[in-house]
């Protein structure tokens, strides 16, 4: 999952397709942080090219409640709409680009 808003990024570099690689929750200090890597286009992280702009964000201990119980992920993209200006009117984008994991493959073990 990933979102789609045309913004300008820190470098002057407009970057249109955005998604969180990573996320963070503290239970115990009730804290979350997620990091939004932003692309310069959806084609661009198809074609693995490296994020444009990384953010970590802090979400505020007055929101850690709205993430129980739910996919985090998904409320990770909510909350972005939600809350950081320039997210309010993005467009969820729902295509998978990774591959799926490969199941580990078991080695057989020497016979004795």
């Amino acid at each position: 999952m990933a979102i789609i808003k045309e913004l300008n990024t820190k470098f002057g570099i407009s970057a249109s397709y955005h998604r969180i690689t990573a996320f963070n929750i503290s239970y115990s200090s009730k804290k979350i942080t997620i990091c939004v890597a932003s692309y310069l286009s959806k084609e661009a992280r198809a074609n693995k090219s490296i994020p444009i702009e990384e953010l970590d964000i802090a979400i505020p201990f007055s929101d850690f409640s709205s993430f129980l119980n739910v996919n985090p992920i998904v409320q990770g993209y909510e909350w972005l709409k939600q809350n950081v200006i320039g997210f309010e009117d993005a467009i969820d984008d729902f295509d998978v680009i990774d591959p799926p994991l490969q199941e580990p493959i078991e080695e057989e073990e020497p016979n004795e």
